[in-house]
């Protein structure tokens, strides 16, 4: 199971709305707002219109939105995680159901602590 301080392993994987997604494509670019969700399942639709409609700010040049279908090695399903743009994650979550995910404000938050992370200073502080 993947934890905070690990680095999001490269995946491509199966997005919810059927496009493939390569990490590659996103590491070093953007941060990472990734959403493992069971395919077909109503819950997890309204759980991606949820936290889109939580965040209309959302600005895609910094961060990706990838809600995938598919799990990988080490990513819980349903699962959320967020990792900065260098892939460090820096929360994530399980649950036995979708609905019982973190909700879309506590990501919101999240996604505001790891942008305004300066890692120049943190390197210093080390």
């Amino acid at each position: 199971m993947l934890r905070a301080r690990d680095h999001v392993p490269h995946f491509t994987i199966t997005a919810l709305d059927g496009s493939r997604v390569a990490y590659t494509r996103i590491w070093q670019r953007r941060h990472l707002l990734l959403l493992c969700l069971p395919p077909g399942d109503a819950a997890s639709h309204q759980y991606v219109d949820d936290i889109r409609a939580a965040l209309p700010d959302l600005d895609p040049g910094d961060v990706a939105l990838v809600a995938a279908g598919e799990p990988f090695e080490g990513m819980p399903c349903p699962g959320v995680l967020i990792a900065d743009r260098w892939g460090e994650i820096m929360f994530v979550a399980e649950a036995a159901e979708v609905r019982l995910l973190p909700p879309p404000q506590e990501l919101r938050e999240w996604l505001t602590f790891v942008q305004s992370r300066c890692p120049e200073c943190e390197g210093e502080a080390l």
